[in-house]
Formats: C-alpha cells, structure tokens, sequence
C-alpha cells in the first residue's frame, strides 16, 4: 500500500527536499512567480504538496530557499576568493560558475529576470534575496587584485568586473535560436573547455601573473 505523506510528517524519502527545490528551480524559470502554484510544483516533484509548507513553510520560502541554495557554491567561492585574493581567484570563480550553472543552465536567466525587475513593495522579498547572495564586498573582486599588484598597469578594475562577468553570464542568456544556428550546447563538458579558454583571456590580458600559471582542470 501506497505511503501518504502527511502534515509533520515527512516520508522517509530524505530526496523529498531536492525534488522540491529542482521542481521549483524549472516551473520559477518557465513561469512568472505569480503563475507557479503549490500544487503544480509538489506534482512536477511527485510528493505531496504538504511537504512544501513543512519544509519552506510557504512558496516565498521555497522559492528564497531555491535561490540560496543554487547559488550556495559560487557564492562560497565567492567568499573564499575575497578572503584570500591571488592571481588564480577570478579563474578559481568562473570555473566554479561554469560548474554549476551548466547543471541548471536556465538558472542564470532567473536571476537575470529578478535583477532587471523595477523594486517594487511586491517584489521587495526577491531584491533582498539577491543582495544576500551578490554583497557588494562579493563583486568587487578585481579592485582587490589592483589593490595587491595583480593587475597588469592600465588594466581599470572595473572594466575588467565587467568582462569578467560577461563572459560568466552571457553564454547562459544567448537565445536558443542563436545557440542552435552556431551549434552550442550548454554542457558541463563545453563549459569547462570554455571557462578554461575565458580564464586564458583574463590571464593574459589583465593579470600580471606568468603565461604558464594556469589552474589544471579537475579529473
């Protein structure tokens, strides 16, 4: 017989709570976060849609917890290359990016949507989410590396931010048409080969650091 989850009462299932989160993560990207019902995400996950107030306690919650969680190992690195800046953090950063936006590859589009969306008493929730994830002393990783002698002379720290996060994020928002037409498939396999080429053209470009000093890519 058929176990019911119930109020309280979870199911042995511990992978009840990823499911929730992943289903969340496809149905928040396809749809506008209004349209997106409990229901509809329980049955995409396939459990009962009680667990999600016994998880997240709402579908703000599960939504914020989808947010953090996702981004969680970039903003790690984050922090980790802020607390201990050398000519390998931007490199170390944009693999780690690459790594786990290539397994959730709309995410990116997400984020991009709740960032250009005009803060507004309804939407207030969503910007605080985001300034937890992106604090301002996360993003200002090249004024550090000028700071520390690590940036070639003439490089401007904060045209190199910008690029640096072009090449993070642009490959994520390219339409589908565009990707289809110039044959790329955004694979964890083609992500590494490009984070290795994008790291190459910071290296040589802005970092005062020698040719042959370059992260090998894990096994």
């Amino acid at each position: 017989m058929k176990q019911v989850n119930k109020v309280g009462r979870p199911s042995e299932n511990r992978d009840n709570r990823a499911k929730l989160i992943r289903s969340a993560r496809e149905l928040f990207v396809e749809q506008d976060y209004d349209k997106v019902s409990l229901r509809e995400i329980a049955k995409k996950a396939q459990v009962d849609s009680a667990l999600i107030r016994y998880y997240f306690q709402s579908k703000l919650g599960l939504f914020m917890a989808m947010l953090k969680e996702t981004a969680a190992p970039v903003t790690e690195q984050l922090s980790k290359a802020n607390q201990n800046i050398d000519e390998k953090s931007s490199e170390l950063l944009m693999m780690t990016y690459y790594r786990v936006m290539s397994e959730n590859p709309d995410f990116p589009k997400l984020m991009f949507k709740i960032a250009s969306t005009p803060i507004s008493d309804k939407n207030i929730d969503f910007q605080n989410i985001l300034d937890q994830i992106f604090r301002p002393k996360h993003i200002n990783l090249f004024a550090s590396m000028q700071q520390q002698g690590l940036l070639k002379d003439g490089v401007d720290p904060l045209c190199a931010q910008i690029s640096f996060f072009s090449m993070m994020i642009f490959p994520f928002l390219i339409p589908d048409r565009i990707k289809n037409t110039i044959g790329i498939k955004i694979t964890p396999e083609f992500m590494l080969k490009l984070g290795q080429q994008n790291a190459q053209l910071l290296q040589y470009g802005c970092l005062n650091t020698p040719k042959n000093n370059t992260i090998e890519s894990d096994k």
